[in-house]
């Protein structure tokens, strides 16, 4: 598991509103009208629920079916669920919950659901999943695990740049570069990467199935050489190569790839995040230097991969079913990591009605096969070696071969922990996130629930043999880890006696950094603008980018997690200490909705930009001790205050 300040920093990014800047979202409010923020509350209930279908009283009649919804989850590489992420289904996005939860419920009609998955920090995704009848209550199941962007490279758009992360060579002419607007860049942009490396990394993180779509022809599975994820920004906005110009990208070989010469060409795709699938765009050369190159061009920047189709596969139909009842389990997904070569089975099928679905491999090619679903864990047992022969034989296609046949058992048994969060004077904390994280066969996996008034909470788990509790509370953090014996697992469900007791959760402070400024507001003499101090003015600094709304009902908190808050004092100044975080963004938000301006009346930074929206500088300081950061002027309207 990750150290605990990995992981605070991790849930520091995480929990609140998803974060938006240096690489920031696009405008829901503009792209995505219908956005909606799912309850995590309502979420926790959904996944608490009976999955199994019910019968009818007499138990004789017919059972009702309807299209299952998309139950998404999507974390990080540590398992951390990921809080706010934007899962978009046809032009609406929804945010994931508290767990990084949504469901989605797909279009009528539809015969599968692609969703995009994006979030501030981390490379973009997809998920695709067919649209399946199944009893009442059923779930479409899909875990999407988000590759976290590397360190932002500046360089000067206007001049030639040579840009070299993990490798990978990245070489701009001046000047390629547009914004949005067709507008050329001037000065200083950004470059982020994150690559995968099959050899080395983990697959499970690239952004959909290894399917590609060639110029002609059926889709293709592949292999790949290497993949990235390439952007490039300035003040947030994502930029483009203007038209007409294009990139020289070189890709480092791994001496695992064997079979390769300079001189070879190696086919060259992007990936279309609305199709979930790589597009073929061109050939890259194999070229000598440090060891053998991929030399490639790229005319816009996406998700980029190097890789050569699979020339003949075997197939495998596999059966999920549950280990105590032997019911077949619709809504299952299988992925799977090759043992023989360097390949992945990414999920984006689906297991039926009846529980089954077919997956493909490379002919005469050796595979692990696990399965996911939101209510079920597979058995400790490990995952599933499936071997293939010389007979080709495929899913979607006659090849002249059979499909082997699997079965895969699955549980929904769970035990729960329960404890108290509390601070360091022992009092109770309400309304504070406890996750808890845990290893099973598959990977890194997590719950959550929040403390109540009297500092409770309970978490529903799988027999695992550890257990760490990570709480992160305003500027306190908690960390505990609990041993369990996975043998004696005893199933039990929170509101019952058989509860781990874990004991206390302490919050503790921990190093902060702070920030400060000043509050303004104006009046007109001469014809000049002249400030006015304005104090008693409250003063809010969230995670993340949250918006300054003034919806009814809706309080302070309601926004987003607040890491700080305070008055203005008699100048109009604020100072406010906040935990230490490194590369993550806060939104300030000073002042109260006014009953006819609204949000108008919550300040605004005295900039062209605007923007509320800070870096923090991840330098350790206080109050106290001085050197805060200053985020300087921010302006109220002189409307807001009158009579």
């Amino acid at each position: 598991m990750l150290n605990l300040m990995s992981k605070r920093m991790s849930l520091m990014m995480l929990v609140g509103a998803l974060a938006c800047g240096m690489v920031a979202c696009p405008s829901e409010e503009d792209e995505y009208p219908n956005t909606e923020v799912p309850d995590a509350g309502d979420s926790d209930a959904e996944l608490d629920a009976d999955p199994l279908p019910d019968t009818e009283p007499d138990g004789g009649g017919q059972v009702e079916t309807r299209a299952m919804p998309l139950s998404l989850k999507v974390q990080d590489e540590a398992g951390m669920p990921i809080v706010g992420a934007s899962v978009i289904y046809q032009g609406e996005a929804h945010l994931t919950d508290l767990g990084g939860q949504v469901l989605i419920a797909p279009a009528e009609g539809a015969a599968s659901m692609i969703v995009q998955i994006e979030a501030e920090g981390y490379a973009p995704s997809s998920a695709e999943r067919p649209v399946v009848e199944a009893a009442e209550g059923q779930e479409m199941s899909a875990l999407v695990r988000l590759l976290k962007l590397g360190e932002a490279q500046t360089f000067d758009a206007e001049a030639d740049a040579l840009l070299e992360v993990r490798g990978v060579k990245i070489s701009l002419p001046a000047n390629a570069l547009v914004d949005g607007a067709g507008n050329p860049v001037a000065g200083q942009a950004e470059m982020t990467f994150a690559g995968i490396e099959p050899s080395s990394d983990d697959l499970r993180f690239m952004p959909g199935p290894l399917i590609g779509v060639p110029a002609e022809g059926d889709p293709v599975d592949l292999l790949s050489v290497y993949m990235a994820d390439i952007s490039f920004w300035k003040n947030g906005e994502k930029l483009q190569l203007a038209e007409g110009i294009e990139a020289d990208l070189e890709f480092p070989i791994s001496e695992a790839f064997s079979g390769y010469a300079a001189g070879d060409t190696i086919p060259f795709w992007s990936f279309d995040l609305e199709q979930a699938r790589w597009i073929y765009e061109s050939e890259c050369e194999v070229v000598a230097g440090d060891g053998l190159i991929a030399s490639c061009k790229a005319g816009h920047f996406s998700w980029w991969n190097v890789d050569k189709p699979l020339e003949t596969r075997n197939c495998v139909e596999v059966t999920v079913i549950d280990a105590e009842s032997g019911e077949p389990i619709p809504g299952a997904t299988i992925e799977g990591e090759a043992q023989s070569y360097l390949g992945r089975v990414a999920p984006f099928g689906a297991t039926d009605a009846q529980g089954k679905t077919c997956v493909d491999f490379m002919r005469a090619g050796t595979i692990e096969l696990s399965a996911l679903h939101s209510y079920y864990y597979q058995d400790a047992d490990g995952p599933l070696t499936v071997v293939g022969n010389e007979t080709a034989a495929s899913c979607q296609s006659e090849e002249g071969g059979e499909c082997l046949q699997v079965t895969i058992e699955m549980s929904d048994t769970r035990s729960c922990l329960s404890g108290t969060v509390v601070d360091e004077d022992a009092a109770p904390v309400a309304g504070a996130p406890v996750y808890g994280l845990y290893e099973m066969m598959n990977g890194p996996g997590s719950v959550v629930a929040e403390s109540g008034a009297d500092g409770s909470y309970c978490l529903e788990i799988p027999p695992v043999d550890e257990v760490e509790l990570l709480s992160v509370h305003n500027d306190a953090v908690g960390q505990a880890v609990v041993s369990l014996d996975s043998d004696a697992f005893g199933e039990a469900a929170c509101g019952s006696d058989g509860c781990e007791d874990t004991g206390e959760l302490v919050l503790e402070s921990g190093p902060t950094t702070c920030v400060e400024g000043i509050s303004n507001s104006y009046m007109v003499v001469n014809d000049e603008y002249i400030a006015v101090p304005r104090p008693g003015q409250p003063v809010y600094v969230y995670l993340g980018d949250v918006d300054r709304s003034c919806e009814p009902g809706e309080g302070p908190e309601d926004r987003g997690q607040i890491l700080a808050e305070g008055i203005t004092d008699a100048n109009g100044g604020f100072a406010l200490d906040l935990p230490l975080m490194t590369d993550v963004q806060v939104t300030v938000i000073i002042g109260e909705c006014h009953e006819e301006w609204g949000p108008e009346c919550l300040a605004f930074l005295n900039e062209a930009s605007g923007s509320v929206v800070f870096e923090l500088e991840g330098i350790e300081a206080s109050v106290a001790a001085g050197g805060c950061q200053n985020l300087g002027e921010f302006n109220t309207p002189p409307m807001c205050f009158e009579e």
